[in-house]
């Protein structure tokens, strides 16, 4: 029987293990401040991801870079020139766009204003993994999903209170009646359910305004145009909505949670069908909203386009 195919993190920690085992082999140290650092090929590769470029590529320029360090015979070069140099071979192999993105991801330290990333999705379309390799790259150190809000909804207000908040997002609209002129009872529940918990999201990302801290927020209830102010922000806003749009792989994201989550697995493929309408659903007013809707048949590729759209933001927020 073959081996299965090893997952971008899967393939990331290989990857970082394979270069910590030589790192040794380079003699160089980056001085940066009066301080002296030994090179890392594995360090710069996550720089390069950082910037947009895909992992395995990224490895492979970090290795260029190493190679033309040496060749230099230097024993010291400062982080400036370190910077230029990962530019050049950039350039050399990637071209412009990359070099700018490169400079991009650098500058992130220099915004004056807190970074809010939104990714909105369906259930199983990869939100969660998404968001803790983004922050992960983007240095931000808070990542709240949207759930975590309605569950303190939940603990706070009672069913009968607040009905909505105590189903899941594809069973919103069980036990919950509404006078409403929306045809299909999943979204007018749905709805209501967006409504509640935005009260929540907009206090968390009040806060992190406030406190000038960067934050990334995940969930299902981060629908374009349901959050109202964020234009008035004094924080540079990113939303994006992620979606798959082959029904097989979507399914499979849920398959693919193992044993240990069978209960889960069978009443999400039980609900596959109202989780495919609340994509369609959250697709159509990303639309509306002009939100950039990420397509995460891949995750390489979604994670580049998502990290170059908040690249891009950051470019124009620091002109």
């Amino acid at each position: 029987m073959s081996e299965p195919n090893p997952s971008p993190g899967q393939r990331l920690q290989e990857k970082t293990a394979d270069f910590a085992a030589d790192e040794g082999s380079t003699s160089v140290l980056v001085v940066k401040k009066d301080r002296r650092f030994p090179f890392s090929k594995g360090l710069m590769a996550m720089s390069l991801m950082s910037s947009g470029i895909q992992p395995d590529r990224s490895y492979e320029l970090a290795t260029v870079i190493e190679r033309k360090l040496l060749d230099r015979g230097d024993t010291d070069i400062a982080s400036g020139e370190l910077s230029q140099l990962a530019e050049e071979v950039l350039g050399a192999e990637e071209g412009d766009v990359a070099v700018r993105h490169f400079r991009q991801w650098r500058r992130l330290d220099h915004l004056h204003r807190p970074l809010i990333l939104m990714i909105c999705g369906a259930t199983g379309v990869g939100k969660s993994t998404l968001a803790t390799m983004l922050a992960h790259r983007l240095g931000v150190t808070r990542v709240t999903a949207t759930d975590m809000v309605r569950q303190v909804l939940r603990a706070f207000f009672s069913n009968q209170f607040m009905p909505a908040v105590h189903h899941s997002s594809f069973d919103a609209d069980h036990g919950v009646h509404i006078n409403t002129t929306t045809p299909d009872p999943l979204i007018a529940g749905f709805e209501r359910q967006v409504e509640q918990v935005s009260v929540g999201i907009n206090a968390l990302i009040e806060r992190a305004t406030i406190e000038r801290t960067s934050l990334v927020i995940e969930g299902v209830h981060c629908v374009p145009g349901a959050i109202e102010g964020l234009a008035q922000l004094d924080a540079v806003v990113v939303q994006v909505v992620v979606a798959i749009d082959d029904e097989d792989l979507h399914r499979s994201h849920f398959l693919a949670r193992g044993d240990s989550q069978r209960r889960a697995v069978e009443r999400y493929l039980g609900a596959f069908g109202r989780i495919r309408r609340l994509q369609s659903y959250i697709i159509d007013h990303a639309r509306r909203e002009g939100v950039p809707v990420v397509e995460n048949s891949s995750l390489d590729d979604a994670l580049v386009a998502i990290m170059n759209l908040v690249l891009e933001t950051i470019e124009a927020e620091l002109e």
